[in-house]
């Protein structure tokens, strides 16, 4: 009995040994929200190996003998993940990686749109799969642009607004229609009707952003094209309108989207310029900087650089408006790309007019202030805070000589640590000293003026 019953605990122990400890393999969707939260967090190297894994099981899937069960959304969602892996690749520097993923989910999206065509039929039938395709593979030839260059970009930036117009085309007929049912969206009728506006706003957030990117490669890359000028000129113009569209359709939406970015308004400013037409650039940076106003004078107003001057009681009643605007502000090198647009406008701008030369430069402190909010380490702002207060009218010199003597500070301690870091910085060391003679003159300028005076 005894050897009976250690014969049957030797057998139990074996089978809990054998299977009952095996964990389940994760679902595809388990896996894909762990890449996403590792991808939110940063954390690169395991983002790539989930969607790696993912990658695998989809093709897997795919390719299998059971492919004709869901294979087109399988392929969708692989096209997605292909994507999240281009963006993290291209972020690593690994352009060639990043291109070659976005490639293969473009292929991917159009053997699905080809299929969704043969079951639709020559009617032309449109439905929210379509619209998010379409949208989908714009995506993607939109950062194939970013990474290409000269026509090479333009081809892809291209196609990309081809895609985001059928987008819309297609949303607007869906809009038109107010049918739920073929619209393939499973919820009530109010609120299918705000999801198809909230995409509509998205796309053409998406558009704006596009037309704006064939400008400022006609300004850049491809500024000797014969047409170059003209080419500009028109899509930027598209940009402009589509962004006022945009805006105004925005409103319902703009606490979950943020503000509709100024970025088609600055690029126009930049051409102008480039076309000496100064007033009409003034105008749009000017337009521009009330599209952040808020939130570039909350942040300004934390390094002393503040404008209005509030009882307690105002002060308090702005402090959440201000506090939304803040967080919701364009990136860093947009407003410090818009207060050197505003600082080159003020030195063309004609003297005679200075109100619009003191709005300007006053603007152009508040854009450089919430910088130096943000970041007061970065020399450039330093810098043109002074010449921003040297552009005022009267100039303000005082204001001027801090700013740029603790630039000259900040240079010459950054010299110094290059000096003694004992790598080749050669050419690092020849544009710091460059940057320091510069500011040094300007210094030595205005004490000179302020002797004569």
């Amino acid at each position: 009995m005894a050897g009976g019953n250690k014969k049957k605990k030797q057998q139990r122990g074996k089978s809990r040994k054998n299977g009952g400890g095996k964990k389940p393999a994760p679902s595809l969707k388990d896996v894909l929200t762990q890449a996403e939260s590792a991808m939110e967090m940063s954390d690169i190297d395991m983002a790539m190996k989930l969607f790696g894994y993912a990658t695998q099981l989809l093709r897997s899937r795919i390719h299998g003998d059971d492919a004709g069960n869901g294979s087109e959304q399988d392929k969708c969602t692989l096209a997605n993940v292909l994507g999240k892996m281009g963006e993290l690749k291209a972020s690593c520097g690994d352009v060639e990686g990043a291109r070659n993923d976005f490639l293969d989910a473009i292929e991917l999206l159009g053997n699905q749109q080809e299929a969704t065509d043969m079951m639709q039929g020559d009617d032309g039938e449109c439905n929210i799969s379509t619209a998010q395709n379409s949208e989908s593979k714009a995506g993607l030839y939109l950062y194939l642009g970013q990474l290409s260059t000269g026509t090479e970009a333009l081809t892809a930036l291209r196609i990309g607004v081809s895609e985001l117009q059928r987008t819309v085309s297609i949303l607007d007929r869906l809009a038109a229609s107010n049918d739920d049912e073929a619209n393939g969206m499973d919820i009530d009728g109010e609120l299918n009707s705000l999801n198809l506006k909230r995409f509509m706003v998205e796309t053409k957030r998406q558009l704006c952003a596009a037309y704006c990117s064939i400008g400022e490669l006609y300004l850049t890359d491809l500024c000797e094209e014969p047409d170059a000028e003209n080419s500009c000129e028109a899509a930027l113009k598209a940009a402009v309108e589509i962004d006022a569209s945009a805006q105004i359709e925005s409103g319902p939406f703009e606490s979950e989207l943020g503000p509709s970015p100024p970025d088609a308004l600055q690029t126009m400013a930049n051409l102008r310029l480039s076309q000496s037409r100064v007033a009409e650039a003034l105008d749009c940076i000017m337009k521009t900087y009330d599209r952040m106003k808020v939130g570039c004078e909350a942040m300004s107003g934390l390094v002393g650089l503040a404008t209005d001057k509030e009882g307690v009681q105002e002060a308090k009643a702005r402090e959440l408006l201000e506090l939304d605007a803040a967080s919701t502000l364009p990136e860093y090198g947009f407003r410090l790309q818009t207060a050197k647009i505003m600082l080159e406008c003020t030195s063309l701008v004609d003297d005679g007019n200075n109100n619009t030369k003191e709005r300007c430069s006053e603007s152009a402190i508040q854009v450089l202030g919430s910088l130096l909010s943000e970041n007061d380490e970065v020399i450039e702002v330093w810098y043109l805070l002074g010449c921003a207060f040297m552009s005022c009218s009267p100039p303000n010199p005082d204001s001027a000589r801090h700013y740029w003597e603790n630039a000259v500070d900040m240079l010459t301690k950054a010299k110094e640590q290059m000096e003694h870091s004992g790598e080749d910085v050669a050419c690092e060391l020849e544009v710091i000293q460059s940057q320091l003679e510069e500011v040094t003159k300007k210094l030595d300028e205005l004490g000179e003026e302020m002797e004569t005076k």
